[in-house]
């Protein structure tokens, strides 16, 4: 309490010499703290958080996603039909140029179906695309994209697929990592300066053909990975926006006059697995008893609220799901904290005197795994937190080590439940189940281009993980944006779900901006 007491005097301090940003409107120019540098404009080569804020100002992709409908609209195509199992045809919108005048057409849509499908192209993350054979244009404005198996998240996928010009791209051949330092797109935004030090400079591209016109002139982005930093500029006038990471932050820079923040709906949810296979030799959760005791132990409103930040203007989560989603099955019934309950549980199943659980994290979960340790605590059993990096927490859940998991998980920008049972059900390294009907049901969604088959086959998989306690869903974790009251930041009008906890500039058909200047 003390270290707090002291970080908000110092706060309070600056706020005493320093007014909020009001030259952003005066001039036009937003100023975006980024917590770490970009390295290149480009989601291929580094698709990092810092990184899709930046390129999703520069590029669009073919469809987007209306969360209100839970359906797609067109961005660069009108329209599509999957032509057979393995083939899916868009139509694309006439006329449309890339920022140095050239057209965008089926060509350039082929050439980056086929950058990103070639074994012979490098870059993290690419076994997302694995799914994608090969594309050809057509003709003008008709291209076809061809898949290795049925491929029902084909739409899903290609919303995070900016389309690159062709002539361009190309030309850089085997040095096709420097894209992103000079980038072209087709977005409302284009580079005009880049430096990994220093930042990145965005001006308001006005040949942008689909969607509104952004109110910003200029976006600076500057990599300031200190967040004490950040909030120091930003009481100093040189910030105008930051994402928060904290509920203490939040609150710390609210607490200042000319200084708010905006919750944002999200796909990064916060979970609990256990070893119910004993791959770690752990035996007491083979009996479902215990893994329901562990689960109602915990007080998921609690950690919600106060834990999370931006937590209480989220409602609870029911799935593991998000209501959005396509495929996502409606009700669903998390196990309720019950700590007298979980006592029941445990004395039941020859456990009266609780027994030792590592639970591992790493990351930003660590406080939340903070927190389910104290609740465990709190019912008998002897908890500990086993905080790791990102490598050791891969290393030892590939080795099985892993007793029980608290982690988040942002399902990769995806809005569809296909994305939610593949990554818990689909990899042997996360199988810490052991139970053959999860991989199978996974497997047939995974195939299944019938809508009505794979939304039955979501709602069984996600009613058996619930029944038999596999996973605790405990928290949606939405993006809170710190901002001037200079700026505007309005999510209620927005239907397409590409706003991910760094994407913030999106504007798609009759979908606004999420960011303007305030009135």
């Amino acid at each position: 309490m003390k270290h707090w007491s002291r970080r908000m005097g110092a706060l309070s301090a600056l706020a005493l010499l320093a007014s909020p940003a009001l030259a952003g409107p005066e001039d036009g120019t937003l100023t975006v703290a980024l917590s770490q540098p970009v390295e290149a404009v480009d989601i291929y080569m580094g698709p990092g958080p810092e990184v899709s804020m930046t390129a999703n100002g520069v590029f669009t992709p073919l469809v987007a996603y209306d969360t209100r409908t839970r359906s797609y609209q067109g961005v660069i195509a009108e329209s599509w039909e999957q032509v057979d199992e393995l083939t899916m045809e868009f139509h694309l919108r006439p006329d449309l140029v890339f920022q140095d005048g050239s057209a965008l057409d089926a060509e350039d849509v082929a050439y980056t179906v086929n950058f990103i499908a070639n074994p012979e192209t490098r870059f993290r993350l690419k076994s997302r695309f694995a799914a994608f054979a090969s594309a050809e244009a057509v003709d003008p404005l008709t291209v076809r994209v061809h898949t290795h198996r049925p491929f029902p998240m084909l739409l899903a996928r290609m919303i995070g697929i900016p389309i690159y010009p062709s002539d361009s791209h190309a030309a850089l051949g085997e040095n096709y990592a420097e894209w992103g330092r000079a980038p072209i797109g087709s977005g409302p935004y284009r580079v005009v300066s880049f430096d990994e030090s220093t930042g990145i400079v965005m001006e308001r591209w006005d040949g942008y053909q689909l969607g509104p016109r952004p109110d910003f002139d200029r976006i600076v982005f500057r990599p300031i990975p200190d967040r004490q930093t950040q909030m120091a500029e930003m009481m100093a006038g040189n910030v105008d926006v930051m994402v928060a990471s904290t509920p203490d932050q939040i609150a710390g820079m609210t607490a200042i006059p000319g200084f708010s923040a905006t919750v944002i709906p999200d796909m990064m949810i916060q979970y609990m697995y256990l070893d119910t296979a004993g791959r770690s030799g752990i035996e007491a959760f083979h009996d479902v008893r215990v893994r329901q005791a562990v689960f109602h132990a915990i007080d998921r409103e609690a950690i919600r609220s106060n834990i999370i930040s931006g937590g209480r203007e989220v409602g609870e989560l029911m799935r593991l799901c998000l209501p959005f989603q396509v495929g996502c099955p409606d009700g669903g019934q998390p196990q309720s904290y019950d700590p007298d309950l979980a006592r029941q549980l445990l004395a039941e199943a020859g456990y009266a005197d609780g027994f030792d659980l590592q639970v591992s994290t790493w990351g930003p979960s660590r406080p939340i795994a903070e927190a389910v340790v104290g609740y465990l605590r709190a019912v008998g059993i002897r908890a500990s937190v086993d905080a790791l990096s990102l490598g050791a927490y891969r290393q030892k859940q590939v080795e099985g080590g892993l007793q029980a998991l608290v982690s988040s998980y942002p399902y990769g920008g995806l809005p569809d439940t296909g994305v939610v049972v593949d990554f818990y059900f689909g990899s042997p390294d996360r199988d810490y189940y052991g139970d053959p009907r999860l991989q199978q049901m996974t497997a047939e969604a995974n195939v299944s281009l019938d809508p009505e088959v794979r939304a039955r086959l979501f709602r069984e998989t996600l009613d058996l993980v619930q029944d038999e306690a596999y996973i605790l869903p405990i928290s949606s974790d939405p993006a809170v944006i710190i901002h001037t009251d200079a700026v505007s930041v309005d999510y209620s009008a927005r239907g397409d779900v590409l706003f991910t906890q760094f994407s913030l500039f999106e504007s798609y058909g009759d979908v606004p901006t999420i960011l303007g200047w305030a009135d």
